[in-house]
């Protein structure tokens, strides 16, 4: 992850406690051999942000600009789409007044 990636986190989960939602986010860990891992269980790809606001449930994967998902998680986020109630968003720096209104809503 680059940094300006990390700063697109940033203010996302910083605007998104603002807003009053709980937030979760799995970081990776480096490893002793230099690689970097999220340690988990379960099917990869799963969606960097986990929001949570009564009775809202975001989960939001994060990309740069251009930036694709990769098949694992297209996969994930089609599979949450299909939970009732469920918002999913793939957003960019690009998207950032869509966020701003989806999160103060």
């Amino acid at each position: 992850m680059t940094e300006r990636e990390r700063e697109f986190q940033r203010a996302v989960v910083e605007l998104a406690r603002l807003c009053g939602w709980r937030v979760h986010h799995t970081r990776p860990a480096l490893t002793q051999r230099g690689r970097w891992l999220t340690p988990i269980q379960g099917d990869a790809g799963f969606p960097d942000l986990v929001l949570c606001r009564p009775p809202r449930l975001i989960v939001a994967e994060l990309k740069r600009v251009g930036g694709k998902p990769t098949p694992a998680q297209r996969a994930w986020l089609e599979a949450l789409q299909a939970c009732a109630g469920t918002e999913v968003y793939l957003w960019t720096p690009n998207d950032w007044q869509e966020i701003v209104c989806t999160l103060r809503r």
